[in-house]
């Protein structure tokens, strides 16, 4: 009883009394203060988890995510193609497809060459039958590597396969890095070639 009596005499005495006014005023000030420095606290916090998680970030591209790529990439034959499960199997399916007589006529010729004058042969039966464009579980590991042209994954797996026939270190992820390099120049080289459109503003004269 006495508490609430104690109670609301401080509470009678700071709304009508003038200096129970200035207390409650300064109360108010306070109140507002501390709302300002927490909302300023809350607001640094989410702007350094912002920041963290920008530079966590990859270079990486980033990986389709329609239902038909979601669905290709986990099966094993596609439209009754077998599609390999990494590089390795990749290229032991190249060895099975092409014979020992004509794989010898490779090894005389350098890997680049090979790559070039193979794309359209051998090239573009591995980007047809395993779906580098649409997606499958093989042009994913691909893409998993950086490259997202299939170009490229063509070139890559030709000159893997003709380091294979040579009985040459694969060194597959070196290949990657370099042709990833080439295909960023490539890109940066177009960009710097592409015609400026140039605006021009006119001010139309008002009617007299």
């Amino acid at each position: 009883m006495v508490y609430f009596i104690q109670t609301t005499m401080i509470i009678f005495y700071q709304r009508f009394h003038p200096a129970g006014n200035a207390v409650r005023v300064n109360a108010i000030k306070r109140r507002n203060k501390n709302k300002q420095m927490k909302y300023f606290y809350i607001g640094s916090f989410l702007l350094l988890c912002t920041v963290s998680t920008m530079a966590q970030k990859t270079d990486k591209p980033p990986m389709p995510k329609d239902s038909a790529y979601l669905s290709n990439i986990k099966k094993s034959t596609l439209y009754g193609v077998y599609i390999p499960r990494d590089i390795d199997d990749a290229l032991d399916k190249l060895m099975e497809l092409t014979t020992e007589e004509a794989r010898k006529p490779m090894v005389r010729v350098n890997e680049d060459t090979i790559a070039r004058k193979l794309h359209f042969g051998l090239g573009r039966w591995m980007e047809y039958n395993w779906n580098f464009v649409e997606g499958s579980r093989f042009s994913h590991v691909l893409r998993q590597k950086g490259f997202t042209y299939s170009d490229d994954m063509v070139k890559y797996m030709l000159v893997l396969f003709h380091r294979k026939v040579s009985n040459k270190p694969l060194d597959a992820d070196i290949l990657a890095e370099k042709i990833l390099k080439e295909r960023k120049e490539l890109v940066k080289k177009g960009e710097a070639e592409m015609p400026v459109v140039k605006t021009e503003i006119k001010k139309i004269p008002k009617n007299e």
